[in-house]
């Protein structure tokens, strides 16, 4: 007899449910079973029986999750507590996510099994195909269960935007899409080899950044150009967090993983375009040309360094240089100054304005209009600066001659260092970034039960036009302490929009009503932000055009009493 062949309700029949068991199951294979089907094409909550109350003895209990033809189970969970394991799981939550039918022998190993705490919140797991079970064994011991919510996906959302050519062989036809592993989002396949082919399209860049990437300590994934022979671009493998790379040549995507049973890796998801170019003038655009010029395309090279002295030395006055950065359309660029000293005369008072003595001007692109950060002269360093798009550029303007600044006794000139990139430079924060999101980072206590959390590129200017979600998730009892150590958003009054102010908010919930007041200038937080659950958001929004330089702050969860 095939387990949960016969009597399983619906989520309707529960109570029902309670008082019957499949008798006619042979005990000498598993005990009385009961079978809860979850089969709403809305999805919904599922929950351990008398949720959030202890468990007591259970000797078996199903969960059927059917999704429609066509479509895959999803099942998040948002707490999970069975009695710790003692070498083995006394109590146990067994998964078995690739049955066909939704039917399994009595004889069938679990895909998975766990017990004490160890599917942490949050943690989703799929189906291969349209049926998901769940299977709960409990001992004496009494514990707080689980709980979360399932959803039914459409498998075309995790079709690869190419054609098959042959078994795992693609080839790329469009100019924007998605490239998913064999059988994503459930975990490859052992053994396979794939590959993905996106041909030259002549006057176009092909872009290709990772949204996803979990290969297993068993894969590797490699993309080559394919210009007069095949010349790797870049590798991938488990340790790798992130992929991005650009090619004005064909590229080849080669995808190879050995076991992946028990590892149980989920692959990758890669977005690819193909870009009209680096950046186009907009109308209006100021194209006229400076005495000297310098372009810096990330084509060339994704860091280095630019002084003073690589530009132009002519006589002439006045002379103005402009150095442009200029990324793809996904990138944005940071620079960072090593060196700053422009020439001052004595006679000068720079307190308030620069533009009658040698001064640079930075400027960064928003949406279609270059907009201007400030403007710096003497010895005021800049500080570190990150555009949130793909264009940044300085001008070097100067008001005394190539012979003054040579005979002054101090060395006259800057020099910066310059990065593009794809992400926000975070890392150091310890934060889970949000693959699906702009700009989310997620603090879990299960991770860190304290740390450290600030704005992006502090100590520097915050880049503009952000919209920036911190995202904090507690244990049940737990609550969120935030303490500001550091305060500098740009804004006054009530920081509502008439204002044109930035600003931070928070929210217990995780709709956009029901918010608290609004942080900026003066209005700063004058004591730790407190949530008021176990879960706790923080918006920090930026507009186009003001800066300053952020916060640093750190947070704690605790547990309330």
């Amino acid at each position: 007899m095939r387990i949960c062949d016969l009597f399983c309700f619906s989520t309707s029949s529960l109570f029902l449910l309670l008082i019957l068991n499949l008798a006619d199951l042979s005990s000498a294979y598993i005990p009385q079973c009961k079978c809860i089907r979850f089969n709403s094409t809305d999805g919904g909550r599922f929950h351990s029986p008398d949720f959030p109350n202890q468990i007591e003895h259970i000797d078996c209990l199903f969960f059927h999750f059917e999704a429609p033809p066509g479509y895959i189970v999803q099942i998040i969970f948002d707490s999970f507590s069975l009695p710790p394991r003692n070498g083995i799981c006394s109590s146990s939550l067994r998964i078995y996510d690739h049955t066909v039918d939704g039917l399994i022998e009595p004889t069938d190993r679990a895909d998975y099994e766990f017990c004490a705490r160890e599917i942490t919140m949050g943690r989703a797991f799929y189906s291969k195909r349209e049926h998901l079970l769940l299977q709960i064994l409990h001992a004496n011991a009494v514990s707080k269960g689980f709980n979360g919510e399932y959803r039914f996906l459409p498998k075309v959302n995790f079709t690869s935007d190419a054609i098959e050519i042959a078994e795992c062989t693609y080839r790329v036809e469009k100019a924007k899409g998605k490239l998913f592993s064999p059988l994503y989002p459930y975990h490859h396949p052992s053994n396979v080899n794939c590959t993905y082919v996106l041909p030259h399209q002549r006057g176009h860049q092909i872009v290709i950044t990772s949204s996803f990437l979990n290969l297993g300590s068993d894969a590797i994934l490699e993309v080559y150009e394919m210009n007069d022979g095949k010349h790797l671009l870049h590798t991938a493998t488990s340790a790798s967090k992130t992929l991005y790379t650009s090619c004005a040549s064909s590229v080849l995507i080669y995808f190879k993983a050995g076991l992946n049973d028990v590892e149980k890796a989920s692959g990758f998801v890669l977005d690819f375009q193909y870009e009209d170019g680096i950046w186009s003038r907009p109308n209006g655009y100021d194209d006229s040309k400076p005495e000297c010029l310098l372009d810096v395309n990330s084509t060339d090279l994704k860091t280095g360094s630019i002084s003073s002295n690589d530009l132009g030395r002519g006589s002439s006055l006045p002379t103005k240089c402009r150095i442009s950065l200029i990324g793809y359309p996904n990138e944005r660029i940071s620079i960072q100054f090593t060196k700053f000293n422009l020439y001052v005369p004595e006679n000068k008072n720079i307190e308030k304005r620069c533009i009658d003595v040698d001064h640079i001007t930075i400027d960064v692109r928003v949406d279609a209009r270059l907009s201007r950060i400030d403007e710096w002269c003497g010895a005021n360093t800049p500080p570190q600066i990150m555009s949130s798009s793909n264009l940044l550029q300085i001008e070097y303007t100067t008001k005394s001659s190539r012979a003054i600044r040579e005979s002054s006794p101090d060395e006259i000139g800057f020099a910066f260092d310059y990065k593009f990139h794809t992400d926000w430079n975070m890392d150091h924060m310890q934060a889970k970034v949000d693959a699906n999101r702009a700009c989310r980072f997620i603090f879990n206590s299960s991770i860190h039960s304290s740390g450290k959390l600030w704005s992006i590129n502090y100590p520097g200017l915050y880049p503009r036009n952000l919209y920036c979600e911190y995202i904090f998730h507690g244990k049940e009892s737990e609550i969120v302490h935030i303490n500001f150590e550091y305060f500098d958003i740009e804004g006054f009054n009530q920081c509502d929009e008439t204002t044109q102010s930035d600003y931070i908010l928070f929210s217990n919930y995780q709709t956009h009503d029901r918010t608290n007041r609004r942080y900026c200038g003066k209005v700063r937080p004058r004591g730790p932000i407190i949530s008021e659950s176990n879960y706790f958001r923080m918006i920090f929004f930026t507009n186009d055009i003001f800066d300053a330089t952020g916060f640093h702050a750190h947070y704690q969860f605790i547990t309330q009493r």
